[in-house]
């Protein structure tokens, strides 16, 4: 099961050519990796049903993998936004909910 997809990820990199959707999709099963190692070291695992952040995640992942092999150094943004987004499911995951039943 993949988290993010091709098209996410060529929307984040604005990509419009489906040249690149290979690598991006060897670039998405790494970024899936990642995300699966993060969240195993905070006892988490993605739900059947992925949630949003954690796809999001996953996409920005692809996007600085396919990226740093271009540009190392533009990369860095996607990675830092990939983070963003997946520390905000742990975070929420680790909050109990205090909404109304």
């Amino acid at each position: 099961m993949t988290y993010g997809s091709v098209s996410g990820v060529k929307e984040i990199l604005v990509l419009a050519v489906a040249t690149f959707d290979t690598e991006i999709g060897d670039c998405l099963a790494s970024a899936d990796a990642l995300v699966d190692s993060f969240l195993k070291h905070a006892g988490l695992a993605v739900p059947v049903v992925v949630p949003q952040n954690v796809a999001d995640a996953s996409d920005y992942f692809a996007a600085y993998l396919f990226r740093k092999r271009r540009d190392p150094e533009g990369a860095e943004a996607f990675w830092a936004e990939a983070n963003r987004f997946l520390d905000a499911y742990v975070d929420a995951e680790a909050s109990p909910y205090v909404g109304s039943a």
